[in-house]
């Protein structure tokens, strides 16, 4: 079954995979962790979450890969026959026909990817898009608040005195020196105000 679990910045996606990788791991479980290669935020292969929690990825995938060829390479070097369970930090970064892999692999494994939704302009990436169309389950990581106290559901680029960045790349890395990125309420996203 594919599960795609979404949140906006600063819900603990990537602390939530962590703690259900670890209580599979802690079940014997075999597991596999995978991550885009886009995502360089502490390194190119720790799976980290603002909250502390890190894990070095089995896989680090590049949008040219198949994610196919990658698990069965992973596995020849490993010694097992199956991946049954398979969890994918920052599946937004992924590429429609890798989530289409993950969709057809799926109907036999158990994938559970997180990530963003939409971007900073609140369109779709192109991952999450198909994630939306293809995945099985579908649930919201609650918990991203706006600093009015209300439900954060737009991501947000800001630069480093908080202004909010309304132009730009689809993706551009959170490195929190010269840009990082928040949970906004619809309104205060759409009014460009970042704080009080």
């Amino acid at each position: 079954m594919l599960h795609f679990s979404y949140g906006v910045m600063g819900s603990s996606k990537s602390a939530m995979l962590l703690m259900q990788r670890y209580n599979h791991l802690q079940l014997g479980h075999y597991v596999v962790l995978i991550k885009p290669a886009i995502d360089t935020r502490i390194d190119a292969s720790t799976v980290y979450s603002r909250v502390g929690l890190q894990a070095q990825a089995d896989i680090v995938l590049y949008p040219e890969q198949s994610l196919y060829e990658q698990l069965m390479w992973l596995m020849a070097r490993q010694g097992h026959s199956d991946f049954p369970y398979v969890f994918v930090d920052e599946a937004q970064f992924l590429t429609e026909a890798q989530v289409e892999e993950i969709a057809n692999l799926a109907m036999d494994h158990e994938f559970y990817c997180f990530g963003l939704k939409t971007d900073f302009l609140g369109n779709f990436f192109p991952g999450s898009a198909a994630l939306m169309r293809l995945a099985e389950e579908i649930s919201e990581v609650p918990g991203g608040l706006c600093w009015c106290g209300a439900k954060a559901t737009m991501n947000t680029r800001i630069d480093r005195n908080g202004n909010v960045i309304k132009t730009g790349d689809q993706i551009l890395i959170d490195n929190q020196e010269e840009t990082r990125y928040i949970g906004l309420c619809y309104k205060h996203w759409k009014m460009g105000k970042s704080h009080a």
